[in-house]
């Protein structure tokens, strides 16, 4: 069964005449089947088991999974104004959902060990398919807690550093990156420069797996959800397509266990520890820099204050560990910057950490949405049942006015005070893993890039601005800005 499933996947992937009709039909049917379902089923949520009943969003199911694949973020927002309350209850993916907000919320979502994630995936992706064995997702977890070892860290930053040169110098003199685009496919290269020198250094298997990654993340739809035990068209395609991504990981493996060369990467360090393909796929794709590392270039350059700041400390902060920083370019640059201690990139670029800290505040508010396995869960009258989902929004804490006064404006001097909640990298035990390689990995890109090149923020029509559009929140990949704009390299 499996080998014929694989032949059906190859032939309609590859064009057969016979299965693009079937598969023309089969769509029709499932556009037909699913009209019907949000015709007629209007999904029932499980009451809660005591307590006060929970204020319901009354939207029909299919509704709801539509807005939160579409517009999360103003679907989210508007539940609170619509059911004037701090938490409510809604379908999602035919599963009781509690969306929390407030402060009692946010601590219950960032504290309950119970709250797990290795559910979600397989509820959003719609799919039996995608089940994910929470043994292996905790292997991908304790997995990159190694890899962020102070140690391996150290190792890592020369890779980062000539993926950067690399990257640049192909730039020339001048060049104009497009903060949607362009600048994605260098973080992807960046990333995969980190994971693996091997599929990095080759441009072609390199382009071909971010291929395939977009390929995967665009098939995730709200309509695959609506029916998820009915395959279809898109559920064979990524199931191909992760087969596809998954042998280039193990093509990889064997290539370097077979060349007996160790190399400094993710890749080397989880051979050495014994991984198997599964951690090693996981840990891979589940690096991201995009997002946050956009947003951060572009706040900083469209600051002249903040940019001045930044660009004084980078010099301050080179010419302490490099007596030469006058003449560094280039080659001698990366060798300058890779030579400097990770402790001392940890703790000596304070301004840049707040740039940091309020890019991730104003640019990537996530949804977080994680699954309830008990027991039950109590907040304020109302109970939060096992085995629903709940969900939280970031932007209830990072674009709250009562904790941060004109929260959309980009504004690194904020007062940094305890009782001010930050959650740009999660918080608790729900905090984020690859949170300390993250940072790492930002501050060694925008020093180089600062280093090298004046760095400005043009318009459409390549003019220069000082202000940025506001981040479209509703876009939870990359939060793309919403209006058009670029960021210009000029070299110094």
């Amino acid at each position: 069964m499996q080998s014929t499933l694989t032949r059906l996947v190859l032939a309609f992937c590859n064009g057969s005449s016979t299965l693009q009709y079937l598969g023309s039909l089969t769509s029709v049917i499932l556009l037909l089947s699913a009209l019907l379902y949000k015709l007629l089923h209007v999904p029932v949520a499980s009451p809660p088991r005591s307590g006060h009943s929970l204020p319901r969003l009354q939207l029909p199911g299919w509704k709801v999974t539509q807005l939160f694949f579409e517009k999360r973020f103003d679907f989210i927002k508007d539940g609170f104004k619509t059911t004037s309350s701090s938490i409510y209850q809604t379908s999602l993916f035919r599963h009781t959902a509690i969306v929390l907000s407030g402060n009692e919320g946010r601590k219950i979502f960032f504290k309950e060990k119970g709250l797990g994630l290795h559910d979600t995936f397989s509820i959003m992706m719609g799919s039996g398919a995608a089940q994910f064995d929470p043994h292996q997702v905790g292997g991908v977890v304790r997995r990159m807690a190694s890899i962020q070892r102070s140690d391996n860290l150290q190792k890592l930053i020369p890779l980062i550093l000539s993926e950067c040169q690399r990257k640049m110098d192909a730039w020339g003199s001048e060049y104009i990156l497009d903060p949607c685009s362009s600048l994605h496919e260098v973080t992807f290269q960046l990333v995969m420069r980190i994971a693996s020198f091997d599929i990095a250094n080759d441009p072609v298997l390199s382009a071909r797996l971010k291929s395939l990654v977009d390929t995967i993340d665009s098939i995730t739809n709200p309509y695959s959800t609506w029916l998820p035990w009915l395959p279809g068209p898109a559920l064979f395609c990524k199931f191909f397509t992760s087969v596809q991504v998954y042998r280039i990981v193990q093509e990889a493996i064997n290539t370097r266990k077979k060349s007996g060369i160790k190399r400094d990467d993710m890749l080397q360090q989880m051979i050495d520890d014994g991984d198997g393909t599964i951690q090693i796929f996981g840990c891979i794709l589940g690096l991201s820099l995009a997002g946050s590392l956009t947003w951060l270039i572009m706040q900083i350059s469209s600051d002249p204050t903040w940019s001045s700041n930044v660009q004084d400390e980078i010099r301050a902060f080179i010419s302490t560990h490099t007596p030469s920083s006058a003449s560094l370019s280039g080659n001698t640059l990366a060798q300058a910057l890779s030579e400097i201690p990770l402790t001392a990139w940890e703790s000596q670029t304070p301004n840049l950490d707040l740039c940091i800290r309020e890019t991730l505040r104003t640019s990537q508010p996530y949804t977080a949405v994680r699954k309830n396995h008990g027991p039950d869960l109590t907040i304020g009258p109302y109970v939060i049942p096992s085995g629903s989902l709940v969900i939280y929004p970031f932007s209830d804490t990072a674009l709250n006015p009562n904790y941060y006064p004109d929260p959309t404006r980009w504004d690194p001097s904020r007062g940094i005070e305890k009782e001010t909640p930050f959650i740009g990298w999660g918080a608790g035990k729900h905090a984020c893993k690859g949170q300390r390689l993250a940072t790492l990995s930002m501050k060694l890109v925008v020093v180089y890039a600062m280093m090298r090149f004046d760095i400005t923020m043009v318009d459409g029509q390549g003019k220069r601005i000082n202000r940025l559009p506001l981040p479209e929140w509703n876009d939870s990949a990359t939060c793309r800005p919403k209006e058009e704009c670029g960021i210009k390299f000029v070299a110094k």
